[in-house]
């Protein structure tokens, strides 16, 4: 079997399409691809003067701006559309779309490498997680400033999906000026559930539920590990958030710096024990969390299992390739395919099943931070042109090309999003993934952490002893507990 890679970018650290060419012919795609705060006073704690909202209108010439980010295939190829567009409705900024590599974990790199310079862009597209980090930098101008001092554009982005407001506020302040966001969902082969009996159009909902469609399609011989697992902590903190557990203490965050992991709580430690028992029943393919890795798409894409976990951003640029739309060079890559290249595999699309319900969780995707560290001309000209992004006109472009989901709940009903969602396959599964998002609770809406990529990284040795090596769950928490309590208490006394 000839296999061939192309690579996207997923929420951590990027989405990877498999192209399995088999020798019978059989082409299989798959994507690869992250208590309250009451946020109703937000601007309360803002400074207006901070914001110098308009500076570019004074410039003698052109403000230009940069913008990183680490996107590629649809949402690569749709951020730079909508940065053209916005350069050709005026004169006065110009912004350029660079790319930091393909993963948000790059991007963070080199924006941590910069820091000691400032020779910082003007906005910098962060991951999810990068929120308390970003907050305590120093370098980032907050959105409630600018907010505060632009009341038209509060006014247009008042109807930001509560959920989303509340994940990316910090002490009653909101620091990016706009959001990209997606959630998990549920991929999975709508032929193996029919062979297994089951009914293609209602997808497990809850974690035990997964377990039984496993047990069935192992047993009917659909697949060998019908559920394949990248041991990537961001789903256990989804189904521990889902459940209404903290992973740190103070609030998990949010009433405080935290300063100790509360890995062992009843939430984490029931999912955790799940994934033990699928592994122990033969049901878990699980593969190990690292960069790079695509084993799980490529049991995926073989057939050796039927169902898989992953982001919702994936799902415009899968869509592409399942309709024969899609250009490997949107994705960076020299893979030669022939014209009308598409695949052949019924895929369905599922909200993420979680401990009690489907769905529930918290946000992912990425964050828009406007640096303090440039000209009050280009810090006012990247203001503008979030303002343009934040539009409802390019939230729907932003969803419909680009796979990310609206932030504002007004985008939900614009005719053109509206039909997308319900009349094409894409949009239905957008759609689905929405559902998600759009009933997450405000006033629990997940962990700021600041050394949060730290945490992965104890947390995930402890989620890949369990479902790689079958260690005993207890004794894997205690002990991810314990070093990520070392690096919070270091974050703090070291106050950044």
């Amino acid at each position: 079997m000839t296999t061939q890679l192309l690579t996207t970018q997923q929420r951590t650290p990027r989405i990877r399409l498999i192209a399995a060419l088999g020798a019978l012919g059989v082409v299989a795609l798959l994507p690869a691809c992250g208590k309250s705060t009451d946020n109703a006073g937000i601007n309360g704690n803002a400074t207006a003067s901070n914001c110098p909202v308009g500076a570019f209108d004074k410039a003698s010439s052109p403000t230009t701006i940069k913008l990183w980010h680490s996107y590629v295939g649809k949402a690569k190829t749709t951020l730079e559309a909508l940065a053209a567009k916005y350069n050709a409705t005026q004169p006065k900024v110009k912004v350029e779309v660079e790319s930091q590599g393909t993963s948000y974990v790059e991007l963070l790199r080199n924006f941590k490498n910069a820091l000691p310079t400032k020779n910082l862009p003007a906005i910098t597209i962060g991951e999810d997680i990068d929120t308390q980090y970003m907050a305590d930098s120093g370098v980032v101008l907050p959105a409630s400033d600018c907010q505060a001092a632009d009341p038209a554009a509060a006014e247009q982005t008042k109807d930001i999906l509560p959920a989303v407001k509340a994940a990316y506020t910090v002490k009653g302040v909101q620091y990016p000026a706009s959001m990209n966001v997606s959630t998990i969902v549920l991929y999975y082969n709508k032929e193996h559930f029919r062979k297994a009996g089951l009914d293609p159009e209602k997808p497990p909902t809850t974690l035990a539920e997964v377990k039984a469609a496993a047990e069935k399609l192992k047993a009917s011989g659909a697949s060998k590990q019908p559920f394949v697992m990248k041991l990537d902590p961001w789903f256990v903190e989804q189904w521990t958030t889902g459940a209404g557990q903290t992973l740190v203490n103070q609030n998990n965050g949010r009433d405080g710096t935290a300063t100790a992991a509360t890995l062992t709580n009843p939430a984490t430690t029931e999912a955790m024990n799940w994934v033990a028992g699928m592994k122990a029943a033969d049901l878990l393919n699980g593969v190990p969390g690292t960069d790079g890795q695509i084993n799980h798409y490529l049991a995926m894409a073989t057939g050796s299992s039927s169902m898989l976990l992953e982001t919702s951003a994936a799902i415009t640029t899968i869509n592409g390739v399942l309709e024969g739309s899609f250009d490997p060079k949107d994705l960076g890559s020299d893979l030669q395919l022939p014209p009308g290249f598409k695949v052949s595999i019924d895929l369905g699309v599922g909200l993420n099943p979680g401990i009690t319900e489907p769905g529930k969780g918290q946000i992912g995707g990425g964050a828009w931070y406007i640096t303090n560290t440039g000209t009050p001309e280009v810090q006012s000209a990247a203001w503008d042109f979030v303002k343009f992004f934040n539009t409802t006109a390019s939230q729907v472009q932003w969803t419909i090309d680009g796979g990310y989901l609206p932030i504002l709940d007004s985008a939900k009903s614009d005719p053109t999003l509206k039909s997308d969602w319900e009349t094409s396959r894409r949009g239905k599964w957008l759609a689905t993934a929405y559902g998600g998002i759009s009933t997450l609770n405000p006033g629990f809406p997940g962990a700021l952490i600041g050394p949060y990529d730290k945490f992965r990284d104890e947390f995930r040795k402890a989620l890949e002893g369990v479902g790689l090596n079958a260690a005993p769950v207890d004794a894997s928490l205690s002990s991810a507990n314990a070093a990520i309590t070392k690096q919070l208490e270091a974050y703090k006394a070291n106050q950044f």
